[in-house]
């Protein structure tokens, strides 16, 4: 490859990477405006449908089909509950209580828990010193964007920020997974799979919990149809072909990006207050990230050798 092809396909890469975290930052965005007017699970159910919709066509305008294995099903259902409805309905059950600029920067500790969850459950990696202080680093900056004074477990914006937390949770762990699960897919078969099984999951529950959802308003419309079709299936197909492109370490830089587009979000089109706090506590999560995955290290022959711990972020929002 000449060098004016690999630095074009460089700049399509870093073009599509800052899209990406530009429409997943959107997606916090999206969801505070339909919890006005639609419950969680009807929010989740909807966006799933619509966008499984969306990636079927494209996977098999691909010449690509879902597996018929019940062991690959299996998956698909692990992680579609795990990866995909779990927090998409924390998050959904969060942002009506909190902002969403503080949604996206608890969401965004996943790679920390993803590295908790290498080190100590599924012990595929040394925990390193360093890389330990990277992780309290990260959870000290979400108590300080948070605050400990006014929480409480029985203030609905506590339980909203500790289920966000949640799902932060969720995203980091049910990587550890996905990755073991699905080695060696094309990586549009599982996004689809987890897609069809987290509609057959939460499709029945929001329709006995609330039955069909009336028509919202025009603004709550517009916001479940972007985030459906945008902040989910544009997003993974986005993603995915990042993952083709570039590897899974460098795609996990939206990590960072993300937070960043929805504090601007939060603050320009809701109104949302963004206190030194806020952006210090940031701040202090990405670094902390930084460390824990092994990408700030100390200067030296030997750590040269370690790779960054791969983030397998499947979707952040």
């Amino acid at each position: 490859m000449t060098t004016s092809r690999r630095g074009q396909r460089d700049s399509r890469s870093l073009i599509v990477l800052l899209a990406l975290a530009a429409i997943w930052g959107m997606s916090y965005l999206f969801i505070k405006v339909a919890v006005r007017e639609l419950p969680p699970e009807t929010i989740v159910s909807g966006r799933l449908l619509l966008a499984t919709l969306t990636l079927l066509l494209v996977l098999y305008a691909r010449g690509l089909r879902l597996p018929a294995s019940l062991s690959k099903w299996r998956d698909f259902f692990i992680v579609g509950i795990s990866a995909v409805v779990l927090p998409f309905a924390l998050i959904a059950w969060g942002e009506q209580s909190i902002p969403s600029s503080l949604a996206a920067i608890l969401t965004a500790t996943a790679p920390l828990f993803a590295v908790l969850g290498t080190s100590v459950i599924a012990r595929d990696e040394r925990m390193s010193g360093l890389r330990l202080f990277g992780i309290g680093l990260g959870f000290f900056g979400v108590v300080f964007t948070v605050g400990l004074r006014d929480f409480a477990f029985s203030s609905a914006a506590s339980r909203g920020q500790l289920a966000v937390l949640a799902a932060g949770a969720c995203y980091g762990l049910s990587g550890l997974y996905a990755r073991k699960a699905f080695r060696g897919q094309p990586p549009l078969i599982p996004a689809t799979g987890q897609l069809v099984a987290g509609s057959l999951v939460i499709t029945p529950i929001a329709l006995v919990r609330h039955g069909l959802p009336s028509v919202p308003s025009g603004e709550v419309l517009g916001a479940m149809l972007a985030l459906a079709f945008v902040c989910t299936a544009v997003a993974y197909i986005l993603f995915y072909w990042l993952m083709e492109r570039i590897g899974a370490v460098r795609t996990s830089m939206v990590t960072y990006l993300l937070p960043p587009f929805a504090l601007v979000y939060g603050w320009a089109l809701l109104d949302e207050q963004v206190g030194v706090n806020v952006i210090a506590g940031l701040l202090l999560v990405i670094v902390g990230i930084l460390l824990a995955n092994g990408i700030l290290r100390r200067p030296g022959p030997a750590n040269l050798t370690v790779p960054p711990q791969d983030l397998s972020l499947d979707h952040t929002s």
